[in-house]
């Protein structure tokens, strides 16, 4: 699976990035707004990513890795697809050093309007963002892409119905 925009390649992540993946989401920057805290572990990194495999392979979504000139900048995901209410989660992080290039809202506007493929037995009807109240460059891009902002508190909530994404 690869989903090719004017700058960038999203593809599925593999164990190859494992290393890229720690440093990313080791970094001070980025990890301020996770919460998968800041010590992460290549093994640690390796059983998530296996996870993300999984929801590809099963059609639930996963994690895309974002391309830039041939090198790893980031990853997007697709998560918690609840069928009950056809809700899945979005998940997105980027290095700093490309922070600020549009790269993100490429990859995201790519993303959304190929889900079908990248979660192809999902019925999805809205997609969910959650973004740490400090994350201010995050909650941009989400209203950026479509998204509306539905609460905040600690984290703030946003969602795009999937009627809305162009046909």
């Amino acid at each position: 699976m690869q989903i090719k925009t004017p700058r960038l390649l999203l593809r599925l992540v593999n164990y190859r990035d494992v290393p890229a993946l720690v440093a990313l989401l080791n970094d001070p920057l980025v990890s301020q707004y996770n919460d998968y805290g800041d010590k992460l572990t290549q093994p640690e990194v390796r059983a998530m990513l296996q996870a993300d495999l999984e929801e590809f392979y099963e059609g639930r979504g996963g994690r895309f890795a974002i391309e830039y000139n041939g090198k790893f900048i980031g990853t997007l995901g697709l998560y918690d697809y609840d069928v009950n209410t056809k809700h899945i989660h979005l998940g997105i992080e980027l290095a700093p050093l490309f922070w600020r290039l549009g790269l993100a809202s490429e990859a995201l506007s790519a993303a959304l309007n190929t889900l079908e493929q990248l979660a192809p037995d999902c019925e999805v009807s809205r997609v969910i963002g959650k973004v740490s109240q400090e994350n201010t460059g995050c909650q941009r891009l989400l209203l950026g892409c479509g998204f509306k902002q539905i609460s905040c508190g600690r984290l703030c909530v946003f969602e795009l119905h999937t009627s809305q994404l162009p046909v």
